[in-house]
């Protein structure tokens, strides 16, 4: 599968730094543009799960808690899902920028909760929590998970996170 990986710029996955910040630019887009799904991909192993622990607006998936199902999917899926919202206009620009970071690493393996501000199409700004597992190998770091949740009135992001 490591066949199917673009190469990456050593500068974006040489520290978790460089990677999350490579994440953030590869995901942003301005009106009329994509987003950078070649660097984006090049960021993640194969086999990366993403989840998005609780439904996106207006979208609804039950679960017993009453906050919805996550949604868990790979690489392609992700960029495929997005890619269709763009090509329908149902999204037609998206920043993303972090507000604050925590990070645990032991050896290969790293956590990083990043606290980040969105904005899409109608500007309207949302904040929420990155969660990312990262491990490496050789002379780079590969994200193989990435979960995000959006705040929501009754779980506002802790003010820890909050510059």
């Amino acid at each position: 599968m490591a066949d199917d990986i673009p190469p990456a710029d050593p500068a974006d996955v040489d520290s978790i730094d460089a990677i999350i910040n490579a994440l953030y630019a590869a995901v942003s887009f301005a009106a009329g543009e994509r987003p950078d799904w070649s660097r984006f991909r090049a960021l993640f192993h194969p086999d990366a799960a993403l989840i998005r622990a609780t439904p996106a607006p207006g979208e609804t998936r039950p679960a017993a808690d009453g906050h919805g199902a996550p949604t868990l999917s790979g690489i392609e899926a992700y960029v495929t899902r997005t890619t269709a919202a763009i090509d329908s206009g149902a999204l037609t620009a998206f920043t993303e920028r972090e507000l604050s970071r925590r990070t645990e690493v032991f050896a290969d393996v790293a956590q990083v909760f990043s606290a980040y501000e969105r904005s899409a199409d109608a500007g309207e700004v949302v904040r929420g929590i990155n969660s990312m597992q990262l491990v490496k190998t050789g002379e780079r770091w590969w994200l193989v998970a990435l979960t995000w949740t959006d705040e929501r009135d009754d779980e506002p992001l802790p003010s820890r996170y909050l510059r």
